[in-house]
């Protein structure tokens, strides 16, 4: 079934419709018409049941593979839609992924700003950290504050 993907749409639903056209005509032909001519014609008489079969398995075959292509068409037709999906929401994704982007590259500067600020509070009360070996508060207020990444009041 695979390999009909090779043909073209066109062609493989003209030859589809044909088979059932040719077994909906032979078969309406061969049961209704026919065999009132091919009893005239002895020669012909024995044929008769062999066109009837061969009109009505065209017949069917023609139904069942205008179902078939009819349900592949509806297969493709669904992909089609569900690629049309796909791409929309690979736009969606890259429109999203560029805001953020610019999201991240705000707070890591907002984060590095910060970072700046508390070395240099730091080294302004050094002195007063290192004057006592003792922590104090304004020690404690920025390590606080940089791990909470909060920013400093300025004093």
């Amino acid at each position: 079934m695979w390999m009909l993907a090779f043909v073209p749409d066109s062609l493989l639903l003209w030859i589809v419709n044909t088979i059932l056209v040719v077994g909906a005509v032979g078969s309406f032909l061969s049961f209704f018409v026919l065999h009132k001519i091919l009893n005239k014609f002895p020669a012909l008489a024995p044929y008769h049941l062999l066109i009837q079969v061969v009109s009505a398995v065209l017949l069917i075959l023609g139904i069942y593979f205008k179902g078939g292509y009819d349900v592949e068409a509806n297969w493709r037709e669904k992909v089609r839609i569900a690629e049309e999906k796909a791409q929309l929401a690979e736009q969606q994704a890259k429109e999203l992924n560029t805001k953020l982007d610019a999201e991240i590259k705000k707070k890591n500067k907002v984060i590095y700003e910060n970072q700046v600020v508390y070395r240099d509070r730091i080294k302004e009360v050094a002195t007063i950290i290192d004057k006592e070996c003792k922590v104090a508060p304004e020690a404690i207020d920025i390590h606080n504050a940089a791990a909470k990444n909060k920013p400093l009041e300025k004093k």
